[in-house]
């Protein structure tokens, strides 16, 4: 696995209020890519996200990368909001750190135009590890993410939704 550089031109860090929690909203643990918390889905998305997200879809090439792509981030970004945040330090630790050199990751968000930008823009922050030399994306300890982070969730699911049953 070679280290992947990964550039970044503005990078904006936005905090918004934590989610209200609702019992009655927790997703199905076979797919863990729906926001564990009520979220305000009349508060508006990041205008940063907007522009991710659509750039991720109108540059790519190929529609099962864009596709992918939405699929592991809803992954890495719900896991980072949840798991991420419950347990000590050491379990919940995992969830929110994305080494970007892994093949994988490298695939669906470092080659990825907009990727990168999009995991920022719902709160990840780049990382150098002294230790490795890796870059990683961390997501902060304590934040269950943007209030409209259920509404950028989602939309990325009914792309990947509509544009998978074509």
């Amino acid at each position: 696995h070679g280290t992947m550089n990964a550039g970044v031109g503005n990078e904006t860090n936005t905090t918004a209020p934590a989610a209200v929690s609702a019992p009655n909203r927790v997703a199905p643990p076979s797919n863990p890519v729906q926001p564990t918390e009520d979220v305000d889905m009349n508060a508006p998305i990041n205008p940063a996200f907007d522009e991710a997200y659509t750039t991720i879809i109108l540059s790519s090439t190929s529609q099962s990368t864009t596709l992918s792509s939405f699929s592991i981030m809803r992954k890495l970004i719900v896991n980072a909001t949840t798991k991420g945040q419950t347990g000590d330090e050491a379990t919940s630790s995992k969830f929110r750190r994305v080494r970007l050199s892994n093949a994988k990751i490298a695939a669906a968000i470092t080659h990825v135009s907009g990727a990168l930008e999009l995991m920022l823009s719902v709160g990840f922050e780049l990382s150098e590890n002294a230790e490795d030399g890796e870059t990683y994306l961390v997501y902060p300890p304590g934040e269950k993410g943007p209030g409209w982070l259920g509404r950028g969730l989602k939309r990325m699911e009914l792309y990947e939704k509509n544009s998978g049953s074509t």
